[in-house]
């Protein structure tokens, strides 16, 4: 990257320097038209010839004033592009500061605590849901990564790069502390990196100096997950999501155990439905078996009236 802007640099002085001898000279020319004029008799035709040429020269010397102004702000613009990748020495309270401001742009102010103590120590912050938390660490490794911008040869460049990639695998190591699931952890944590340019350095750049970048798979063993300004909102909806899950299966389980709890009084229901049934059924057959006899006795005594009547 440093390599492009300084050609970059050259490139634009080399034009800045163009442009200011096109100027000096143009200049130079005019102010000898003008010292010519005042030496020889110059005819009509000839002081308007050089009136125009004089006219023409100073306008295409404004349109090269304008012109440098517009290099000298494109060199200005290039230094300020240079500097956003250049992060300050203490850059780490503002990482810690936009890593809250990220968490509590997602999640509920209950659910994230700052400062939550664990045994190696207090980490930045963790997301809690019930019984579990999320620990998330913010680290910036800065030092050997702006040697590396600011070195010029590739030796340089690559011997601080080595540096920088160790110190980025220590910052792991110090965040794979937290991850304690006897402490109600969950078995990864998040490392927070406040600088896209030293995420995109570390972790998503697959080659440096034709070596293959290792760093990620280092993170990934030690089960921590790097996330920088940009890509934490995915991770953060991901867990509100998982918890939401969890939620549910939460509320589904107890729905199972009330319809539980519905099936034994159906059952029940059933056992006295059935008695009840058995009850009317024996009234019925019972009702049915006097009806029966007392309509044979009815009849039998008509018959019987009916004969004496004969």
């Amino acid at each position: 990257m440093l390599t492009i802007y300084a050609v970059t640099v050259l490139i634009l002085g080399a034009l800045a320097l163009a442009v200011f001898y096109l100027i000096v000279r143009t200049r130079d020319i005019g102010e000898n038209i003008a010292k010519l004029n005042e030496k020889l008799f110059l005819s009509d035709d000839m002081r308007k010839q050089a009136s125009e040429t004089i006219a023409n020269l100073n306008e295409k010397m404004g349109s090269l004033n304008q012109k440098a102004s517009q290099i000298r702000d494109v060199m200005t613009e290039v230094t300020n592009l240079r500097n956003l990748f250049i992060m300050p020495k203490r850059a780490g309270g503002a990482g810690e500061r936009l890593l809250e401001k990220a968490l509590r742009d997602v999640l509920p102010s209950e659910m994230v605590l700052a400062q939550y103590s664990l045994s190696p120590g207090p980490v930045d912050f963790v997301v809690k849901f019930r019984d579990y938390l999320v620990p998330i660490d913010s680290k910036l490794s800065l030092e050997n990564f702006n040697r590396m911008l600011a070195a010029t040869e590739e030796p340089a460049k690559k011997t601080f790069w080595k540096a920088f990639t160790g110190d980025v695998k220590r910052r792991i190591d110090e965040t794979a502390r937290y991850i304690l699931p006897g402490e109600k952890t969950t078995d990864f944590a998040l490392m927070y990196i406040a600088s896209e340019s030293v995420y995109y350095e570390a972790f998503v750049k697959d080659t440096n100096f034709g070596e293959n970048n290792v760093v990620l798979d280092y993170a990934l063993k030690k089960k921590v997950y790097p996330v920088s300004p940009q890509t934490i909102y995915p991770y953060l909806m991901t867990i509100l999501q998982g918890m939401k899950a969890l939620r549910i299966e939460e509320n589904a389980k107890e729905i199972l155990g009330k319809v539980g709890g519905l099936r034994n009084d159906f059952e029940r229901f059933k056992v006295i439905y059935a008695i009840i049934i058995d009850h009317l059924n024996n009234a019925r057959k019972k009702h049915d078996n006097e009806a029966q006899g007392a309509l044979t006795k009815v009849d039998h005594h008509i018959s019987s009236l009916e004969q004496k009547s004969r």
